[in-house]
């Protein structure tokens, strides 16, 4: 089993080691996989925090889940924390919850072949979305403004005025990103993660790279968008202004 380190802001696990051994749409040939799976350091058990305030509308027994938890957010988000150990649950349905409030035990419960946790998130469209951004808090649920948040990261990494408001002093700062420019860009993860937020999950994880995924999305975004459909974000042909909401 492959496992790698997550420096987390957010964290999920008490201890505050997270450790990943199945990514958000990736797990084997999987596509599916719509949350991340996680164990604590040297493969220890850990107990379940919750990452953000918030109300628990979900805490019971499935038999695809396990016993697990789901938390409505500020912004409408549900944080998802499954697989955890038979009698572990802290919280009921209709408990408030702070940040950091112990939700119970990692475990092996339901549909699962080892004890960890899988956390997943999903937005007020029923739809998965990808958890990092939330785990290393570049997105937070305290705000049911996500376009807000997208539009000070695309200011921060653009190296415009931050004030979190589209205008042209950040337009003119924008630049083309595709697969092919810009690629690795540091605003190309912002792009990634405001796609997910919008339901465009072919986008797939926010890594930071443009490749077909992120073309993909971009494109099916520039058909309901009314831009050029060629996948490609530039000023002149409008994707970065209705990214913006400039147009």
């Amino acid at each position: 089993m492959s496992v790698k380190f997550i420096d987390v802001k957010e964290p999920v696990l008490k201890k505050g080691k997270h450790y990943l051994t199945s990514d958000y749409k990736t797990r084997g040939t999987r596509s599916t996989h719509n949350g991340m799976d996680m164990i604590g350091e040297n493969h220890s058990i850990d107990n379940v925090i919750a990452i953000a305030d918030g109300k628990v509308i979900t805490s019971k027994y499935s038999n695809t889940a396990g016993y697990y938890v789901e938390i409505e957010h500020a912004n409408k988000y549900i944080s998802r924390y499954l697989h955890m150990k038979k009698g572990s649950l802290k919280v009921k349905k209709g408990d408030k919850v702070t940040k950091g409030t112990l939700l119970g035990t990692m475990g092996n419960t339901g549909n699962s072949t080892g004890a960890h946790l899988h956390f997943a998130v999903y937005n007020d469209k029923h739809v998965f979305i990808d958890p990092l951004p939330y785990l290393l808090g570049t997105l937070n649920f305290d705000s049911p403004d996500a376009y807000k948040n997208f539009v000070i990261n695309v200011q921060n990494s653009l190296n415009a005025k931050v004030d979190g408001i589209a205008g042209p002093e950040t337009l003119a700062k924008t630049i083309t990103v595709s697969s092919t420019v810009n690629r690795k860009h540091k605003v190309v993860k912002y792009i990634q993660e405001y796609l997910n937020y919008l339901g465009y999950t072919e986008v797939g994880t926010a890594d930071g790279m443009a490749g077909p995924k992120f073309t993909k999305a971009v494109k099916h975004f520039q058909k309901d968008n009314g831009c050029v459909v060629d996948g490609i974000i530039t000023k002149g042909n409008k994707t970065w202004k209705k990214l913006l909401k400039l147009l």
